[in-house]
Order: structure tokens, then C-alpha cells, then sequence
């Protein structure tokens, strides 16, 4: 009896545990290109390169095909701005990898080509920043600027 009352108590410390995981991420949510759907506008995110998220203080994330939407469906409502805990954009040079908001340089050049034509691509260091640009012109964003 007491055994069963032991394993009974561990199953479920370890189903709590899972739970509060699967809510609490402290990271983006993997993008699963080519299948989901931006949330503003509807079009598939596909372009690994320019897909971003907003994830929220409950734990749900929104994916985008390009930042102009997530911009858009900030501004038009889609989630309050005090319900963000988070925007991610992917690394432009480095592996698309999606990072914080905070901290990233943005870039907007007609020559980038994202899929909603925001044309705008985020950088970990303004060294990475500074070499795109070399190729495709353009002018750095600050994030503020990008709101506007």
C-alpha cells in the first residue's frame, strides 16, 4: 500500500513538472516552416530567414512570416502589448536562429526580399549587420523605428 501511494505520489510530481515546463519555456517555440501559418496574415511562414514569434506571459506563441506582420497584429490588437513576454527574430547571417528582440540589430533594404515585403532582417552583432549591408544598402533600424 505504501508503495503504491509512494509511486502514485512520484507519477504525479513528475506530471507537475512536465506541465510547468511545457508552460513556463523560457525560449521561442520551434517554427515548423512550410506548415504553420502566420498569425496576422495568414500566408504560410516559410522563409526561415525572416519568420519571427511573439510569445505571450501565458505561454502562447504566435508565429509570423515576416516582423511587418507581427508589427501589425500588435498594433491592430491580435495581442494586448502588455501580454507579450517576448518577440523573437532569427539571426539573418547566423543559422536563422530565433533570439530575443532585445539586443538585435535591424536592417531594411527593398533588396532583401522578405515575404509580406517588410524587407527588414535582424543581426546578433552590428558586425553581421554591416556586411549585409555592404551587399544589399539598406539603413539600421532601431526597434522603436520599426513600431512607428
Amino acid at each position: 500500500m505504501k508503495v503504491i501511494r509512494l509511486l502514485s505520489i512520484f507519477t504525479f510530481g513528475i506530471v507537475l513538472a512536465l506541465a510547468a515546463q511545457a508552460c513556463g519555456s523560457d525560449g521561442p517555440t520551434p517554427i515548423n516552416y512550410g506548415h504553420e501559418q502566420c498569425a496576422h496574415c495568414r500566408m504560410t511562414v516559410s522563409d526561415a530567414r525572416f519568420g519571427c514569434q511573439l510569445a505571450t506571459k501565458k505561454g502562447r506563441a504566435y508565429n509570423f512570416d515576416d516582423v511587418q506582420c507581427m508589427v501589425a497584429f500588435v498594433k491592430a490588437g491580435g495581442v494586448a502589448e502588455e501580454e507579450v513576454a517576448k518577440f523573437y527574430l532569427p539571426d539573418y547571417s547566423n543559422s536563422n536562429e530565433l533570439l530575443p528582440s532585445e539586443g538585435l540589430f535591424l536592417l531594411k533594404s527593398e533588396s532583401l526580399k522578405s515575404p509580406m515585403r517588410g524587407d527588414v532582417a535582424a543581426f546578433a552583432s552590428k558586425e553581421d549587420l554591416m556586411k549585409v549591408q555592404e551587399v544589399h544598402g539598406g539603413e539600421e533600424l532601431t526597434w522603436d523605428e520599426l513600431w512607428k
